[in-house]
């Protein structure tokens, strides 16, 4: 949980700068990052549309996802428009088309697109990668967070070596 929940919590708080009554739209929101950058922006009150896989929309629903969007069946820069921010966790297409959806002066955080974040095409979009780190500060942010029910500790579900290929395909 410390590794996700510092790069949720840099990358929304930090690098994005997420404040209540703002619009974030977290790429990717059924994974391990993207699911504690939902529980958080829904803590800080912000408006929070995802995109995730068909079989998982009840899954970022439940966290705080106030639309679920199947990015498979539903292209999302048809659906989302105008976010003050991006939450970008899946790279290649997903991340370039992303800019489509920001509202002039709106950031993306790129966790999944490399070293650095891609160029941004609009001049009026920041493209900012988070420097996540592990320091103490954030840290007890994160137990802070989980104390206070504001973030769920995620299901732990325990498998043999034998069965590594079955865990990762849930996973």
């Amino acid at each position: 949980m410390a590794l996700t929940g510092l790069t949720a919590l840099v990358s929304v708080e930090d690098t994005l700068k997420l404040r209540r009554g703002k619009t974030i739209l977290v790429q990717g929101g059924a994974g391990g990052v993207a699911g504690f950058a939902i529980q958080l922006a829904r803590h800080i009150g912000a408006r929070l549309p995802s995109a995730a896989n068909a079989d998982d929309l009840d899954y970022v629903r439940a966290p705080g996802a106030d639309e679920a969007i199947d990015y498979a069946a539903q292209d999302f820069t048809r659906v989302v428009s105008n976010v003050d921010a991006v939450f970008e966790t899946v790279g290649g297409d997903v991340a370039e088309r992303s800019f489509a959806v920001v509202r002039p002066g709106g950031r993306i955080a790129f966790i999944a697109s490399g070293a650095r974040a891609p160029a941004s095409p609009r001049p009026d979009v920041t493209a900012l990668r988070p420097a996540v780190g592990r320091d103490r500060q954030h840290l007890e942010r994160i137990v802070a967070l989980v104390e206070a029910g504001a973030v769920r500790r995620p299901e732990v579900t325990m498998f043999p070596l034998a069965a590594a290929a079955e865990a990762h395909r849930i996973s």
